[in-house]
């Protein structure tokens, strides 16, 4: 019993300095396309890497579900209801900034909540970017086969 509980800790420490270290060098590597964009004038990379990189980390955070899923035996199955009613708007929120930033010749104020997105700073966007990269885990389910 010790054991076990000494490997899960260790497993998840683990776990934590891999999500802490990719956080540090993420922030950093964000800081240093943000300078480049002043730079040169060049926005995409930065864009792109803003709304990437929380949808990256909330896949960190959902590996664990992954990987307690991949002990169990059964049938893979995808829950739809929670991937639509969560991923579907927690996507649009968070790739809309792309979409501002595209420069296609749209009006924003036609879209859903169009307006708010875009004066409301970056929070939206990596909070909804969080919640669909971990969700992508957490919407994968085994059902147990009963023979």
């Amino acid at each position: 019993m010790k054991k076990l509980l000494l490997n899960n800790l260790f497993v998840y420490m683990g776990i934590l300095l891999i999500m802490v270290l990719v956080f540090i060098f993420g922030l950093k590597y964000q800081q240093y396309l943000q300078l480049e964009a002043r730079m040169t004038y060049q926005l995409q990379a930065s864009i792109v890497f803003s709304v990437l990189f929380p949808m990256f980390f909330g896949v960190l955070l959902g590996l664990l579900r992954l990987f307690d899923l991949l002990r169990k035996p059964g049938e893979w199955k995808i829950n739809w209801i929670k991937l639509c009613i969560f991923g579907i708007p927690s996507l649009y929120v968070s790739l809309f900034q792309l979409l501002y930033w595209s420069g296609l010749p749209i009006s924003y104020y036609d879209f859903p909540l169009g307006y708010l997105l875009i004066t409301s700073g970056t929070t939206p966007h990596t909070i909804s970017g969080l919640i669909f990269g971990f969700l992508l885990f957490y919407v994968i389910e085994k059902k147990i086969i009963e023979r």
